[in-house]
């Protein structure tokens, strides 16, 4: 009894905890107009997976209303260390997703 009693919680926690996505919170240097597209959305939410020696990474701006995301980018190591927003998504698209928001 007590091993299917454990056996059943540990099922139950790791379920649990599968569901949870990894968050990370960035403080940003970057200026305009990455800053305010930060400022005015509900949500930006950088995704990111690293590829040999770049990062492949895109954008997506969540409002309630809209959703709003980048083409994916391909860049080195060292752009996206020094400014993650900017080498994600260009600054026409932060403008024009700037104007929606």
């Amino acid at each position: 009894m007590k091993t299917l009693i454990t056996l059943l919680l540990i099922i139950f926690t790791t379920a649990t905890y599968a569901k949870h996505q990894h968050v990370e919170h960035i403080n940003t240097n970057e200026g305009y107009p990455y800053k305010n597209v930060i400022r005015k959305a509900e949500r930006v939410e950088l995704r990111y997976s690293e590829v040999e020696n770049n990062i492949e990474c895109k954008v997506i701006v969540l409002n309630n209303t809209h959703k709003h995301s980048s083409t994916l980018q391909t860049v080195s190591r060292k752009k996206f260390n020094k400014s993650p927003m900017a080498a994600c998504l260009t600054r026409n698209t932060a403008k024009q997703i700037l104007a929606t928001l």
